[in-house]
């Protein structure tokens, strides 16, 4: 490995964590809010929408580093070996999952961004609770979301701990087992609170 393809890869496991961690963290704040019913979520919404320059802080902070992430994960996707056919390890199935859930993560949250961020918003309707109550009544679109937010989960939650590996900061066996089980703990976690909260909308 080369020093510049050396930097390639710690820069496009940082940016991963950044958007996508962002990007989940902040949506999976705000749903979570209709745990405790609708008026509640709507205030979220609400709230959220009315953070001062929230647009350009989430182009810069989410969008940019999303889209650098996507095109650099591209590249090295296409150039990946996927040998778990005959080498069935641990390692090696994470690796190809993390390859898989990529793409449905990529296609999921141009999907969510253009139909609820874009479109819901320039149709002038509030993006709250009724609003995900039509949409996710769905059960082809409401599939989607389930298939899509948990594969984004995935690809964050599996993707720490190949930032942790990456930028040296867990090196021996049992460090990085250590951190792979509190990945699959954090990804459990956030996938409950998901998945609780879709079905609140219906």
């Amino acid at each position: 490995m080369n020093k510049f393809d050396f930097w390639i890869r710690r820069i496009h496991s940082l940016l991963g964590v950044a958007a996508l961690g962002g990007f989940l963290l902040e949506h999976l704040f705000t749903i979570s809010h209709v745990m405790q019913g609708a008026a509640v979520f709507d205030k979220a919404v609400h709230e959220i929408s009315n953070i001062p320059f929230l647009v350009p802080v989430e182009l810069l902070f989410i969008g940019v580093p999303f889209a650098l992430h996507g095109i650099i994960g591209v590249v090295y996707a296409l150039k990946a070996k996927n040998n778990v056919s005959q080498y069935g390890y641990w390692n090696n199935w994470m690796f190809y999952l993390q390859r898989v859930t990529a793409y449905i993560a990529f296609v999921f949250i141009i999907y969510h961004v253009v139909t609820l961020r874009i479109m819901g918003k320039a149709s002038g309707h509030f993006v709250g609770f009724d609003y995900m109550h039509n949409v996710l009544s769905n059960p082809i679109v409401m599939g989607a979301y389930i298939i899509g937010l948990l594969s984004s989960i995935f690809h964050f939650t599996n993707g720490l701990w190949g930032f942790a590996v990456t930028w040296g900061i867990v090196a021996g066996p049992r460090s990085q087992r250590l951190v792979g089980v509190a990945t699959i703990g954090l990804f459990l976690l956030m996938s409950c609170v998901g998945m609780a909260a879709l079905t609140k909308f219906n």
